[in-house]
């Protein structure tokens, strides 16, 4: 990134070329680059042939070659050819910003395909021959990149600007699928979260000096370029893979994005790049793995303020569009410039404001704090500082040129149904409930938010399982098997009305009622055992991807399985196995599953249940074997097991555990028929519980009690069937359960 008062002194000569830019940021005069004639002028630039691999490549005379890049830095920021692979430990500038003419070829497969694709928005060209890859970058003359190609005798480049056609809604059942192995889902957006110390560089750093760096220095947050047309360093270590493994190494992401810039006199049709830009971001976003709702920071540099409105047309465009496509808004500026305009329009409906907000004034303060911003402005944890740029800091003996942050960042998870139940609170406060009566007719009782139920109504769907239901973010989807065996889903809108059912025959015949999980970014999980074989089974669905599945995760189940999410990008599944012993499967943020693991919790009398807490714990609860009590096994934070733990009680039937608040509240039908729940504070160790005792007699249940899951208040609505199959619902306020209601 440019030092803000070096990329506003590049704005009176902004068609300098980039090297003139650079020059500005370390405080020179600039020079003029002479400037690339178009076809038609083409014979009076002086050329000079290099060789490289057996091609023979015609570049301008006065374009430095790079021989072999160990320990230098590609930049595209100055007309170059640079031969060879980039250095995975490259020291570049921290400050570099903008792109012109110049070209990377460095080696490649040796049967690659002759190809050559642009990307406009981008301002890239790459191309591929036996032996060799090539990375130009242009800026207003593409066309000489397209001659220095031909020259090589290589394919002129075809143009393949990015699109979401096809990804940005659900594919269809039918989509082909792999049994095995699975896809992994997207990063959750949780990985942007952190508080604390951060740092970004113009290249992404090896994976060695990530991991060295995360051992030694204070920062736990690291910016990467996903891509834009200014972006001004070679990447040659940004990967899917480099991705997912910062992040499994406890790595936090500020992903940003260095399109057209305003200082540049880049903005000629500002709403039109704008909506281009955020959807080269989201493409960029979805290649490295991130998933929906990531907070995506676009790198607007400091500008002078007759630039103003053309800057706040084109961000109000990124973050309509960045919304749209489902991802979060967030704006990179210097504080006198973009962050102080976008700060006046706070309350202006005319400009769509992002969501975060990453403002750059070097003042050397570790906080978020700013005169130009306040105090209600972007609060609630949506701010990122820039406290001090351009300097070097060594940790482990690993040098980099840097920018230094401080992040006070939260992303939510409003889309998350952590635990498998029948019933969901949407964000907005409104229950859905599914049930199934005596004739396999599936049932909705549904409450608007704040107004009382509504009368309970047939779906029309018939169900041979009990049901399964998660919120999306969108839709809530209600997972059943149906008469032949096979899983069933139906999506119900908001208000609670039918948008479209499904019968996902690729899963196979289900052995078990489906378990269903939701993560943020509407990634579905569903669990089941299988019905040849004792094991469990997985589906998936991913946004854009559609499902993918059956994958047999193994083990042995005595029980349908109980799955809950924890953040961030954790999944559990718990089972009572054959051998009558609690068994667990897991899945981290590296998106593999870990082998079966029996937890050797002693042997269990029934079906477990489990549910979870943000902080990544989770409390597991079953019925005793032999004995009518509730016993509790605890997985904390540090990723240990504690227990079993006897609780007591007197169990009739499975137990319900349901997390809100920071309590966990246990509910189930005791042996004289009557609903009887206990409730303890979640943490990370065993903490004193507090006994309700059995309630009054009119609350007598036939089966085991469920509860609507999610919603982030401390309000849970509670189930039950009373005499002759009638729904009864009443709330947990806290320790209180609430008048009962009949809903039928």
């Amino acid at each position: 990134m440019l030092p803000a008062a070096a990329s506003v002194r590049a704005v009176a000569s902004f068609r300098m070329g980039a090297s003139s830019r650079a020059d500005l940021a370390r405080g020179g005069q600039g020079r003029q680059t002479p400037a690339v004639r178009s076809a038609d002028a083409s014979p009076q630039i002086t050329l000079r042939i290099v060789h490289y691999r057996g091609y023979r490549f015609a570049v301008p005379a006065d374009w430095p070659v790079v021989d072999d890049n160990a320990g230098g830095c590609v930049r595209f920021d100055e007309h170059a050819v640079y031969l060879g692979a980039p250095s995975s430990d490259q020291f570049c500038p921290s400050w570099l910003i903008g792109t012109t003419e110049s070209m990377l070829i460095e080696p490649g497969p040796a049967k690659a395909a002759l190809s050559s694709r642009e990307d406009p928005v981008a301002r890239q060209i790459v191309a591929h021959a036996p032996g060799i890859k090539i990375t130009a970058t242009f800026d207003t003359d593409p066309g000489l990149i397209d001659r220095i190609l031909a020259g090589a005798k290589l394919p002129a480049p075809t143009i393949d600007a990015p699109t979401l056609e096809g990804s940005a809604r659900p594919a269809s059942d039918q989509a082909a699928h792999m049994h095995y192995p699975m896809a992994r889902p997207p990063l959750p957006a949780a990985v942007t979260s952190y508080i604390g110390l951060g740092f970004d560089s113009c290249s992404a750093p090896s994976s060695r000096y990530m991991h060295v760096w995360r051992r030694r220095s204070p920062y736990r947050a690291v910016g990467i370029y996903i891509g834009g047309a200014d972006r001004a360093c070679a990447q040659p270590n940004l990967g899917r893979r480099w991705v997912r493994r910062q992040a499994e190494d406890g790595w936090r992401f500020m992903p940003l994005y260095a399109g057209p810039q305003a200082a540049f006199g880049e903005l000629g049709h500002p709403g039109r790049q704008g909506r281009s830009a955020a959807i080269d971001a989201v493409v960029a976003a979805r290649r490295l793995g991130f998933g929906p709702h990531t907070p995506l920071y676009y790198d607007m540099e400091a500008y002078r303020p007759r630039a103003r409105l053309l800057a706040l047309r084109f961000l109000s465009a990124w973050t309509r569009t960045v919304h749209r496509l489902g991802y979060r808004s967030g704006v990179y500026s210097s504080s006198d410039s973009g962050i102080v305009d976008l700060a006046r329009q706070y309350r202006n409906r005319h400009y769509a404001m992002p969501d975060i907000i990453f403002d750059a004034l070097w003042n050397g303060s570790r906080s978020t704090r700013d005169r130009n911003v306040r105090l209600r402005q972007w609060s609630r944890h949506r701010r990122i500082h820039q406290f001090r740029g351009n300097v070097t800091r060594t940790f482990g003996g690993d040098r980099l040129n840097i920018d230094v942050d401080f992040l006070n960042v939260r992303v939510g998870a409003a889309t998350l149904t952590s635990q498998q139940t029948p019933a969901v609170t949407q964000p907005d406060g409104t229950v859905l409930a599914f049930y199934v009566r005596n004739d396999k007719q599936l049932w909705l009782a549904r409450q608007p938010s704040r107004h009382g139920w509504a009368k309970p109504v047939a779906t029309g769907a018939t169900a041979y399982s009990n049901p399964s239901a998660v919120w999306t973010g969108a839709r809530t989807a209600v997972f059943y098997k149906d008469r032949a065996g096979y899983l069933r889903v139906s999506y119900y809108r908001a208000d609670g009305k039918l948008a479209s059912r499904r019968r996902l025959t690729m899963m196979g015949i289900l052995g078990s009622s489906p378990r269903a999980v939701s993560s943020t970014g509407g990634v579905i999980d569903v669990f089941w055992r299988g019905s040849v074989d004792d094991h469990l089974w997985h589906g998936q669905f991913t946004p854009g991807s559609g499902w993918n599945g059956p994958q047999g995760l193994g083990g042995d189940l005595a029980t349908p399985p109980s799955a809950v999410t924890s953040s961030p990008g954790f999944t559990a599944v718990f089972w009572k196995g054959t051998n009558g012993c609690l068994w667990v499967m897991s899945r981290g943020i590296s998106g593999k599953w870990a082998p079966p693991r029996n937890l050797g919790m002693a042997r269990v009398g029934g079906t477990p249940q489990a549910t979870s807490q943000p902080n990544g714990s989770i409390e597991v609860y079953w019925s005793g074997f032999r004995n009518p009590f509730l016993w509790e096994a605890f997985f904390n934070s540090r990723r240990h097991w504690q227990g079993p733990r006897d609780l007591g009680g007197d169990l009739g039937s499975a137990p319900l555990a349901v997390s809100a608040a920071g309590a966990v509240r246990v509910l189930w039908r005791d042996r004289k028929g009557q609903l009887e729940y206990t409730e303890h504070r979640a943490g990370d160790g065993w903490n004193v519980l507090s006994w309700s005792g059995p309630t009054s007699g009119h609350h007598m249940i036939s089966a085991a009690p469920f509860a609507a899951v999610g919603g982030g208040g401390k309000r849970v609505p509670v189930f039950w069937h009373g005499k002759r199959g009638a729904l009864w619902t009443a709330v947990l306020d806290g320790p209180r359960l609430t008048h009962p209601v009949r809903l039928t």
